[in-house]
């Protein structure tokens, strides 16, 4: 039997098969909100019936499910997250983030960029990488510097649309994924409001094992369990 971890990249494989050979198979390849809710639904369905396979007693915990944190059992986060479509007609804008926790501590998590086809993973302890690649980031970058993204809830409905400089970018993809961006490279700092767990637990690990800061807007320490605003950067 596969461990946990081994099973994971499995299981991304085969989700983003499902939901690929599906929305082909949609009529022009429009994507409604109905598809994306039936796919949705498919999607866990499928990864559900996968992990009891082999893990009968695990708990497998969706978006806008409580998360059961004094479980003596392995706590699994699972969610699908939309993104930005680059292209008409793009079916594979979606990421998966896994995140597994136990005794209240998160030990491992994957997100995959299916359109992009970047999977990002960390292991409590054993670094983050992307697509194998060792992941570290130790510059600090001074502020008037630093490229910044932030949640669009953030800023005055006036701003929502012109940054206020070119430095200044609203966010346009899931915070799971502007979290990575931030791991990666490709931006420097990240803030949002008000975010579920399941928006930022699996990337939380990510960034943490990368180096980069990550807190809450106040400055206190983030809980990967609990609604939370988000700093995450290296300024």
């Amino acid at each position: 039997m596969q461990s946990r971890q081994q099973l994971i990249p499995d299981l991304l494989t085969e989700a983003a098969y499902q939901i690929s050979t599906t929305f082909k198979a949609t009529r022009h390849n429009v994507i409604t909100t109905n598809t994306y809710i039936t796919q949705e639904a498919n999607i866990y369905a499928l990864l559900q019936q996968r992990i009891h396979a082999d893990y009968q007693t695990d708990i497998l915990c969706f978006p806008h499910q409580d998360i059961p944190i004094s479980s003596k059992h392995p706590v699994w986060l699972i969610s699908l997250h939309p993104c930005q479509q680059e292209q008409p007609h793009q079916t594979d804008v979606y990421v998966l983030s896994i995140a597994l926790a136990r005794s209240r501590e998160l030990y491992c998590s994957y997100i995959y960029d299916v359109s992009r086809k970047k999977l990002y993973h960390a292991i409590k302890g054993g670094g983050a990488f992307l697509n194998e690649q060792r992941l570290r980031r130790e510059e600090v970058m001074p502020l008037n510097e630093a490229v910044l993204r932030i949640k669009a809830d953030y800023l005055h409905e006036s701003n929502k649309r012109v940054p206020a400089n070119k430095r200044v970018g609203v966010a346009s993809q899931s915070t799971a994924l502007e979290i990575c961006r931030v791991a990666e490279g490709e931006t420097d700092l990240f803030m949002a409001m008000i975010e579920p767990p399941h928006a930022f637990a699996a990337a939380s690990l990510i960034v943490e094992e990368v180096g980069v800061r990550l807190m809450t807007v106040e400055g206190k320490p983030l809980c990967w369990y609990k609604e939370s605003s988000l700093w995450v950067g290296v300024v």
